[in-house]
């Protein structure tokens, strides 16, 4: 995904089944939409794992934050939906 495709509104969605092995099955994901908030151990776009300790804080609504992975050890946000 190119720098310019992030300015545009997500084309599809799919709701994240957090796997502590698998990662999205179509790819780094431009943000998620998360219905309750929580945290969550997650690999970013980049590779940055955020580890076993250092959960990610995610707002219920929108988080622009490409993510590759979320992890299901540690998750408490819940309605997770990848916007593609």
């Amino acid at each position: 995904m190119s720098a310019s495709d992030m300015t545009r509104p997500a084309a599809g969605f799919k709701f994240v089944t957090a796997s502590d092995t698998v990662d999205l099955p179509d790819g780094p994901c431009r943000a998620l939409w998360v219905g309750t908030a929580g945290n969550a151990r997650i690999i970013d776009a980049s590779g940055n794992n955020t580890g076993a300790t250092n959960l990610f804080p995610l707002a219920a609504g929108l988080n622009p934050i490409q993510v590759c992975r979320i992890y299901s050890t540690g998750l408490t946000a819940s309605n997770i939906w990848a916007l593609y």
